[in-house]
């Protein structure tokens, strides 16, 4: 077993016992009990939000698909004649699979997905482009098995929020993923700015930029900085 999915499995294990509680202590004192008391991160969370935009088709692939409840609440069955699946953990696959979800073990890292071009009407891919080696081959992947106008929706952190300008000022460094490790697993940092760039240079037309957590039209009003993740949907172009 390579070091990539061993880091994985263990991540597995950790996260599947931790509750919600368990990483709101790990927040720091100024999140704790002033900032989260303002804008509650902990509600509007990625999950709803892709509901709220899902759209409607034949079949869809969720990325990273990690047990599958994720890919159950966003509302895959309720919108999707076929829901499939990729991740790395052998239990995750496991765990999806008995859902319903036709999930196949894919290093996102090495692997190229197992489809057919143009495939999917549908990709979701929610935090999991911050925490591979080359976001752009898992994007040109995932543009590849795309039908084309198929639509993708992504959710990356944001290195550029208010929490993280403060954290910086302050000489500590951004924070974005409480996951176990250095950094949260988090390999790359996102902006609204460069994410949407990253995804026009790649094929695909902007449709939806949305945050995450509480006091939404706040958020949106000023998204690039007030936004802790974001969940952005968008088209594939046509060639």
């Amino acid at each position: 077993m390579d070091n990539v999915e061993k880091y994985y499995k263990e991540l597995w294990k950790i996260k599947s016992k931790q509750s919600h509680q368990d990483y709101v202590k790990k927040r720091d004192l100024f999140h704790l009990y002033f900032l989260d008391k303002i804008v509650n991160p902990y509600v509007n969370g990625r999950i709803e939000v892709t509901r709220r935009i899902l759209p409607k088709g034949e079949r869809i692939l969720d990325i990273g698909c990690w047990g599958g409840d994720s890919t159950v609440a966003m509302g895959a069955f309720e919108n999707f004649e076929e829901v499939y699946g990729v991740d790395l953990p052998e239990e995750s696959i496991v765990k999806a699979n008995e859902k319903g979800i036709k999930a196949f073990k894919v290093d996102l890292n090495k692997d190229r997905l197992p489809f057919n071009d143009s495939y999917f009407g549908s990709v979701t891919c929610l935090a999991v482009l911050a925490q591979v080696f080359d976001p752009y081959f898992v994007i040109q992947e995932i543009s590849r098995v795309l039908k084309p106008s198929g639509e993708l929706i992504i959710s990356v952190p944001n290195v550029a929020s208010f929490s993280n300008r403060v954290r910086v000022l302050c000489g500590r460094k951004p924070v974005t993923s409480l996951d176990p490790g250095w950094g949260g697993g988090q390999l790359h940092n996102f902006t609204l700015y460069d994410t949407c760039k990253f995804l026009r240079d790649s094929g695909f037309k902007i449709i939806v930029k949305e945050s995450t957590g509480g006091l939404i039209r706040l958020r949106r009003w000023w998204i690039s900085l007030l936004c802790g993740e974001f969940v952005i949907k968008c088209k594939k172009r046509m060639q």
